[in-house]
C-alpha cells in the first residue's frame, strides 16, 4: 500500500492522518496495533499530549456506577426542587432557577463535556482506529436520555463499553445490559414479574415490561434472522425482571452499593425457556440472565449479526456472504474476542481496497476534517447567552446528535441514509463556516492536500492555480474540498 492508498485507508477505518503524523510503512499493522487496548479518555488539545485549556474548573468525567447513581439522584432532586419553586416564584425566577440548577448542569453541560472528550480522542488521540470501533459499539448498544433523565449516565456508560473492547463480546454484553443507563433507558428498572413476591404481597404496582428483553434478542445479539418467537421475547423479559438500579432516595435509607443490582422480590420465579433452552431451576434467579447472555453471545446467529454490522460499518453497505462467513468464523473461533474480530475487519477492509467504499456519517466526517487539517477543537461553554461553536450542537445540526439517538437501534450504518440533499446541505453549510480557518493557514494547507491525495490530484492542481485568489474564493474552494467525494467517502 503506497502513501496515498494508506492515507485513504486511514480515513476509512479512522479519521485520516493529521499534518504532524508520519504515514507508517505498514498501515495495516499500524491500525491493528491500536486494537489491543485503548488509551484513557483525556481532553487532548493536540497529539503531543497537552490538554485543552479554558475548561470549567473542577470539570470531571464520571466513571463508576456509584458516581452515576449519585449523579442521577442529584439530577432528580434538582428537577423536583424546581417544581416546588414553581409554586412560589415568578415565571422569570422559575426559568432562571431551572436553567441554573437543571438545564445547564444536566441538559447542556453533560453532552458538551462528553462530546468534547470524544472529539478530543478522535482528533488528537493516539489511537484513531480504536476510537472508530468504540463509536461502533456505543452505537450498537445505544442508550439515550429519552424521557428518563439519564443524561449523566450516557457518557459513563459509553466509556464502560470502551473498557471492554480488549476483552470478549459476552463480557461487554453482560455489562451493557445490566448497566444503570440501559435498565433505565429501556424501562427495565421497574419491570416486575406478574408472579413475583413483590406483586404477590401487593407491595408494588409496577408492571411487566418487554423493552429490554426484545432489544437483547433483536438488536444486541441474535437479530430476527435467528427465528426467535414472541414467546422467546416474553421469556427473556421475564428473566430480566428484578434487574434495577440502587441509588440514594429522598428521605429514605438505602442499603447496599449504588448502581446495578438484582432484586429477587421483583423477579418472576420459576424457569423460562428461550430458543429451546431452559433457564432456572437448579441455579439462582440472578444467574439466569448471565447464563442466557453467555448462550446468546456464543450463538452462531449472534456471530453473523455482529459480523454483518461490522462489515456494513467499515467496508460496504452490501457485504458478500463470503465476507460475512469469514468474519463470523473469526467471531466463533475466538469465542467473541473483540480485538481479534476487529483486526479481522481491518484485514478485510484492506483486502477490499478502494473498490468498496463507505460514505462517512456526520460524526466521522466532522472528526476527519478536524484531524486531517490540524484544526483546533472549539472550547465554548454551553451557556445560553454565549456564542460560538460547540461540538455537541454541531453534531445535532449535522443530523447525528450522538447523545440523543432517537431509537434503540442506533444511527444508520447505511450510506443511503446520509446521502440526502438535506444531510449534504448541512455539511456544506458547516464547511463554509469551517473553511476560513483553513484560508488563514495559507500554503501549508496545500501540503495537507498533497499528503491526502497527491500532487497529481485535481484538487491540488486547482489549489496551486488559486494561490492569488481572494480569500472569499479560497474559502469556497476549501468548502468544496471538505465536502468533496475524496473526503466524504472513505
Amino acid at each position: 500500500m503506497n502513501t496515498l492508498e494508506a492515507a485513504r485507508f486511514s480515513r476509512q477505518i479512522g479519521f485520516g492522518f493529521a499534518p504532524d503524523e508520519t504515514i507508517p510503512s505498514d498501515v495495516i499493522g499500524w491500525a491493528q496495533d491500536q486494537l489491543n487496548r485503548g488509551p484513557n479518555v483525556q481532553f487532548f488539545a493536540d497529539r503531543q499530549g497537552h490538554l485543552l485549556k479554558d475548561l470549567p474548573e473542577g470539570l470531571t468525567l464520571l466513571h463508576t456506577q456509584a458516581e452515576v447513581a449519585e449523579a442521577l439522584f442529584q439530577h432528580d432532586q434538582a428537577r423536583l426542587l424546581s417544581n416546588e419553586k414553581a409554586k412560589v416564584l415568578t415565571p422569570s425566577e422559575v426559568e432562571k432557577f431551572r436553567y441554573e440548577q437543571v438545564n445547564y448542569p444536566y441538559w447542556r453541560l453533560e453532552p458538551w463535556k462528553e462530546i468534547l472528550a470524544r472529539g478530543a480522542m478522535a482528533v488528537n488521540g493516539p489511537a484513531p482506529v480504536f476510537e472508530r470501533f468504540w463509536h461502533f459499539w456505543t452505537n450498537h448498544f445505544t442508550v439515550s436520555p429519552a424521557v428518563n433523565n439519564i443524561n449523566t449516565a450516557v457518557g459513563p456508560y459509553m466509556r464502560m463499553l470502551r473498557g471492554h473492547m480488549s476483552g470478549y463480546f459476552r463480557e461487554m454484553l453482560n455489562e451493557a445490559v445490566t448497566h444503570p443507563a440501559m435498565v433505565l433507558y429501556l424501562d427495565n428498572a421497574k419491570s416486575t414479574g406478574p408472579n413475583s413476591p413483590a406483586r404477590a404481597k401487593g407491595r408494588l404496582k409496577d408492571s411487566f415490561n418487554e423493552n429490554l428483553g426484545r432489544e437483547l434478542l433483536e438488536l444486541f445479539t441474535l437479530s430476527p434472522a435467528a427465528g426467535y418467537t414472541q414467546n422467546d421475547v416474553i421469556a427473556t423479559a421475564m428473566i430480566l425482571t428484578g434487574w434495577s438500579v440502587r441509588r440514594r432516595q429522598r428521605n429514605q435509607s438505602v442499603s447496599g452499593p449504588y448502581g446495578s443490582y438484582f432484586d429477587d422480590n421483583k423477579h418472576e420465579p420459576s424457569s423460562q425457556t428461550v430458543m429451546g433452552q431452559q433457564y432456572g431451576g437448579a441455579y439462582a434467579n440472578r444467574d439466569k440472565l448471565l447464563r442466557l447472555m453467555d448462550d446468546l453471545a456464543r450463538h452462531p446467529a449472534t456471530a453473523r449479526h455482529i459480523s454483518t454490522k461490522l462489515a456494513t460499518a467499515f467496508i460496504t453497505d452490501t457485504p458478500s456472504p463470503e465476507l460475512i462467513s469469514r468474519l463470523s468464523a473469526v467471531f466463533q473461533k475466538s469465542d467473541g474476542h473483540l480485538p481479534t474480530i476487529h483486526k479481522a475487519v481491518i484485514a478485510e477492509a484492506a483486502a477490499a481496497g478502494p473498490v468498496l467504499r463507505k460514505f462517512s456519517n456526520p460524526e466521522t466526517w466532522l472528526w476527519t476534517i478536524y484531524r486531517v487539517t490540524g484544526a483546533t477543537l472549539p472550547v465554548v461553554l454551553p451557556l445560553k447567552d454565549t456564542k460560538g461553536e460547540r461540538l455537541h450542537e454541531l453534531l445535532s445540526e449535522l443530523g447525528q446528535a450522538i447523545h440523543n439517538c432517537p431509537q434503540p437501534n442506533g444511527w444508520s450504518l447505511y450510506d443511503r441514509d446520509w446521502l440526502s440533499k438535506e444531510m449534504l446541505d448541512r455539511r456544506i453549510r458547516y464547511a463554509f463556516q469551517f473553511a476560513p480557518r483553513l484560508v488563514s493557514q495559507g500554503d501549508q494547507l496545500n501540503e495537507v492536500v498533497i499528503r491526502q491525495h497527491g500532487e497529481q490530484s485535481a484538487i491540488f492542481k486547482t489549489l496551486k492555480q488559486a494561490r492569488r485568489m481572494p480569500d472569499q474564493s479560497l474559502r469556497s474552494l476549501w468548502a468544496v474540498y471538505l465536502t468533496s467525494p475524496a473526503i466524504l467517502w472513505g
